[in-house]
């Protein structure tokens, strides 16, 4: 049994299509899709359209991530106050002109996590963040993770949402991340996947980076305007296709906290053009 584990496209349908490809080269007998299907990258229609496409065609375990989830709150109206903060809502915005109907529909029916049974394996829980909050990293060492595991039955849970690869066992649960499709960070290129391999003793993971033309999906974002819909947030995205280890959650922390410097406060989206500059003119250095 090997089932192809899919984390984080955010978008970026060249990564995806590379590594369905793979996928299907290795014969995997199903796959798991671990949310945050739409995001910073300008592939979001085509992505959604590569999934309907693969779940008739194959057995797929889906759930929903936090990008999706912001799909359906009120974060996408029309806040026609927030125009002036551009590269902080300026990809929920075009994430909602990318989704149609069907796709919000079918989002909406997609679980926060979920069990899968193979027979003849342990079973596994599938999660976005961790099974108790779609948004709540899990990573070795964090003090909250007894509390996490505490209601959790299965001993294996696949999840995503850091973006980053990784596999530890802790209070007799095994956690296992396949990394991110669409946006891997810690200076990782290429899209990041994996296979679980279904043994005798349980399951073996199978971490693949396969490369694939960052230009391209750079140059959808010039032909897209991402760059004016979201102008430092998309030129973030840049660098992180291109290698550079940050991420949009630690520079948009320290806007927030620049904007509170000059501002005296600063709330969520309400990030000034000035801070987002200051911040991405640092990185440049």
């Amino acid at each position: 049994m090997r089932l192809g584990i899919l984390s984080d496209i955010h978008g970026n349908d060249i990564a995806l299509k590379k590594c369905l490809s793979y996928l299907r080269e290795r014969r995997v007998d199903a796959y798991c899709l671990l949310g945050d299907y739409v995001g910073e990258l300008p592939g979001i229609r085509n992505t959604m359209d590569m999934i309907y496409q693969l779940m008739e065609k194959e057995r797929c375990y889906m759930i929903r991530g936090n990008k999706e989830e912001y799909q359906m709150s009120s974060l996408v109206d029309e806040h026609p106050e927030w125009n002036a903060f551009p590269s902080t809502i300026g990809m929920l915005r075009y994430g909602k002109q990318q989704l149609n109907e069907r796709d919000l529909d079918f989002i909406k029916k997609l679980p926060m996590h979920r069990t899968v049974k193979i027979e003849g394996m342990p079973e596994l829980m599938l999660c976005h963040g961790s099974p108790r909050k779609i948004r709540e990293d899990l990573y070795v060492n964090n003090e909250q993770n007894k509390e996490i595991f505490r209601d959790v039955h299965q001993t294996y849970i696949v999840c995503g949402h850091t973006h980053r690869v990784s596999c530890f066992e802790e209070y007799g649960k095994i956690v296992i991340n396949p990394g991110s499709v669409g946006l891997p960070l810690n200076g990782t290129t290429g899209a990041q996947f994996m296979i679980l391999h279904g043994k005798e003793e349980g399951w073996e993971p199978e971490f693949i980076t396969v490369p694939y033309d960052v230009n391209e999906v750079i140059h959808k974002m010039e032909k897209e305007n991402l760059y004016e819909m979201a102008p430092y947030w998309t030129r973030i995205t840049e660098c992180i296709l291109r290698g550079v280890n940050i991420s949009h959650g630690s520079l948009l922390e320290e806007a927030m906290e620049l904007c509170s410097q000059k501002h005296g406060s600063c709330q969520w989206p309400m990030v000034p053009e000035e801070c987002w500059k200051e911040v991405y003119e640092r990185i440049q250095h």
